[in-house]
């Protein structure tokens, strides 16, 4: 929708009697508005020089959010994990997705309360089946380990997935919200969340453990190898004498990151929960920065929006998710990666979507309307994902390597070569010029 950029606008089309959709309406007869309007209303002239900008900034942003994944959210997880004495598929399934999970949170209370219209589903669902397929790519092919998994946590995270996606095919069927299925999803989490906190004992009733093989059991604070690093050694860390150009230049590159994250993020040897919660918050930053400039590269260069919000855009909001299960699968916490993966997209149905659902239909008392009209294609699309992971993982016997990691990049490219046939069969690819003088008369022709 249009008026997501422009909240003063948006108020002004309420003050005089006019709801965004009646615009849209009369708008969108023969085009559709583009996601660039859901963002501050900057840099939508086209432009070469902010197209390259804009790129330039979103590779180092890049390397922003992998530092703060590497240097400060990933050891804090290791020091909670170590203090609460959680095994690495718990951490990954709740500490670790809810941290990821923040810019979808960010997002969806944006689409409910600011610009009132889908973003908040939309981005869940396109980053969903990336989270899935795409972190399992990533850690199988690019991390050059092979790991073993265990089959409980996978299969434990894989059915209440499939119970969330359940849930919200039923919440959406009628396109509208009502206060009491907001709080069953907001319920349903916690009883996940309990599940989780007994979840040794009910391993214990069903199966016989194979040791303690998943918890952690030596204190990061103490470890030798890949010491935790104090603000000292972030600042004043530079290359050895000799060390050769490239490393010297990619040193200088990110220094800034390095510097910017030292002064406004505590070690990680202190406070640690404050690290996280700082972590968290240049997370969420990082990934909204990063969806609005890719937004408006893909606009510049011509590529419709729901062409960049099944690719760019789906990739660019799970960022966090697959660089921090990058990093904990290189550590040897495959677990903890997959549970992350599975975790997050849970997390993003039951609270990203539930929460702000709820406290809109307090608020306002009365129920949330969402267009819901592709809901069938849309749960069809994350139960096949899914299904098909752990399909990959049976064939391997639960093994996280190369295999799976193929197959799951094979899966992905089918579905997003489905997806966008269906995109362009559909005629959903006509999205309104901003260029045209005629296009910006029509929107404030009634004022």
């Amino acid at each position: 929708m249009f008026f997501g950029g422009d909240s003063d606008f948006q108020r002004l089309l309420r003050e005089s009697g006019f709801d965004s959709s009646d615009l849209r309406g009369e708008a969108s007869t023969n085009c559709t508005h583009p996601a660039i309007l859901e963002f501050p209303n900057l840099m939508r002239r086209k432009s070469i020089a902010s197209a390259i900008a804009c790129f330039l900034i979103c590779l180092y942003l890049f390397i922003l959010l992998a530092i703060v994944c590497d240097d400060y959210l990933v050891p804090s997880m290791e020091r909670l994990c170590y203090t609460l004495r959680l095994t690495y598929d718990v951490a990954g399934a709740t500490f670790l997705a809810a941290a990821t999970s923040a810019p979808e949170l960010f997002v969806a209370f944006v689409g409910t309360f600011i610009t009132k219209g889908d973003i908040g589903v939309g981005t869940i669902v396109g980053s969903s089946v990336f989270n899935v397929l795409g972190i399992a790519t990533v850690c199988g092919i690019f991390t050059g380990v092979t790991a073993k998994l265990d089959w409980w946590p996978i299969t434990r995270d894989t059915l209440w997935y499939l119970v969330s996606i359940t849930l919200l095919f039923l919440v959406l069927l009628d396109s509208k919200v009502q206060w009491w299925e907001a709080t069953i999803m907001l319920s349903l989490y916690f009883v996940y969340l309990i599940t989780l906190i007994f979840d040794r004992k009910l391993q214990k009733m069903c199966r016989s453990l194979e040791g303690e093989r998943e918890l952690m059991d030596e204190d990061p604070m103490l470890r030798e190898e890949e010491p935790l690093m104090t603000f000292r050694q972030h600042v004043c860390s530079k290359p050895e004498k000799g060390a050769p150009c490239i490393e010297v230049t990619w040193w200088v590159i990110k220094y800034p990151a390095i510097f910017i994250l030292a002064i406004t993020t505590p070690s990680v040897r202190t406070i640690f929960f404050f690290t996280m919660f700082m972590a968290v918050l240049w997370i969420s930053g990082i990934s909204y920065l990063l969806a609005w400039f890719l937004t408006v590269v893909g606009y510049n260069i011509g590529i419709p929006d729901s062409i960049m919000g099944l690719t760019v855009l789906a990739v660019g909001t799970s960022v966090p998710e697959v660089v921090s299960s990058y990093i904990v699968t290189r550590k040897g916490y495959g677990s903890m990666a997959m549970c992350n993966a599975i975790g997050s997209n849970t997390f993003d149905i039951f609270i990203c979507l539930g929460l702000p659902w709820l406290l809109k239909a307090i608020i306002e008392s009365t129920f949330v309307l969402i267009h819901s009209e592709g809901i069938t294609i849309t749960v069809a699309m994350l139960v096949a994902t899914i299904v098909l992971l752990y399909a990959c993982f049976l064939l391997t016997k639960f093994t996280l390597g190369k295999t799976v990691g193929w197959m799951s990049l094979i899966t992905y490219v089918l579905f997003l070569t489905c997806a966008i046939a269906i995109e362009i069969v559909g005629e959903n690819l006509n999205h309104c010029d901003l260029e045209n003088d005629a296009y910006t008369d029509l929107l404030h022709k009634n004022f």
